[in-house]
């Protein structure tokens, strides 16, 4: 059945394709076109898209019979966690315009595999604890450690002697949050007024790294060489390392102790619920 699904779709995409047959790669003496890689990548892409909406339903099946439920509130937390990565409500919009998805198709498809995914850990019964938590915690020190960081600001300008103009207005008294908006030739840096932020070692070349390292909060450097310019930089505050406690923790590490141990165990608990159940493939 499966076999005849592929091949009915295969047939009915490429009766679709009517696009010049471009060529893309050549394999010896026999061609890859554009047409071939889109009918493999549809109908794979159909086939997997079917088997992970079978096996939602086996799990959505399941918790309806075992009155398990999703609440709105749960659901709308998740849509506005999503919304506030996008600049505005109606830039999350256009992308599910793009999509080609309603905001209330969206949400019923998060209800969906939130509702399997409670069905999931009914099934495990799932109860981490505290205690499992801290276990973890404490066996894993080094995954709860955030490195020494400093917060920097810093003025980019395209010659030696702009950058050396700016520094004896910054030892005259300047501003040096005003200077990075006046001065900086990058856009970026402009408008954040040189933000950088914090920034942990590794993320800069090891002259600059070693230098900003061992400065005091509140103070600059001299003028740098960096790229096709030279810069100034500013070390506004500095943050030692630190271990995140536990209690703020806490909760997404039984989050993620949930979650491997799901992954480890949702194939099982799949075919187990597969061979309960009556499935057609049409």
């Amino acid at each position: 059945m499966k076999n005849f699904l592929f091949l009915v779709f295969v047939c009915a995409f490429v009766s679709l394709l009517k696009a010049e047959e471009k060529k893309i790669a050549q394999v010896d003496k026999t061609y890859i076109t554009l047409n071939e890689v889109y009918v493999k990548m549809s109908a794979n892409y159909f086939t997997k898209t079917l088997d992970d909406l079978i096996s939602e339903k086996l799990l959505i099946n399941y918790a309806n019979k075992n009155d398990i439920k999703v609440e709105k509130n749960e659901v709308q937390n998740i849509i506005n966690n999503i919304k506030s990565r996008f600049n505005s409500e109606k830039d999350f919009k256009k992308e599910l315009l793009k999509m080609n998805i309603s905001e209330k198709d969206y949400s019923k498809m998060i209800e969906n595999e939130l509702l399997a995914q409670k069905a999931l850990i009914s099934i495990l019964n799932l109860n981490v604890t505290d205690e499992d938590a801290k276990r973890y915690y404490d066996s894993n020190p080094e995954q709860f450690k955030i490195p020494q960081s400093v917060k920097l600001r810093q003025i980019f300008v395209n010659t030696e002697q702009e950058a050396n103009d700016v520094y004896i207005a910054l030892e005259a008294g300047a501003n040096f949050e005003k200077m990075a908006e006046l001065k900086s030739v990058d856009e970026n840096l402009k408008k954040k007024a040189g933000d950088l932020g914090y920034i942990t070692k590794g993320m800069l070349i090891p002259e600059i790294e070693k230098e900003v390292f061992a400065m005091e909060a509140n103070k600059y450097t001299k003028p740098i060489k960096t790229g096709n310019g030279y810069s100034i930089i500013k070390v506004e505050d500095k943050k030692n390392e630190r271990t995140i406690p536990f209690e703020d923790i806490k909760e997404k590490i039984k989050g993620s102790i949930k979650f491997e141990i799901i992954n480890q165990n949702k194939n099982r608990v799949l075919n187990i619920l597969k061979e309960k159940s009556e499935i057609k493939i049409f």
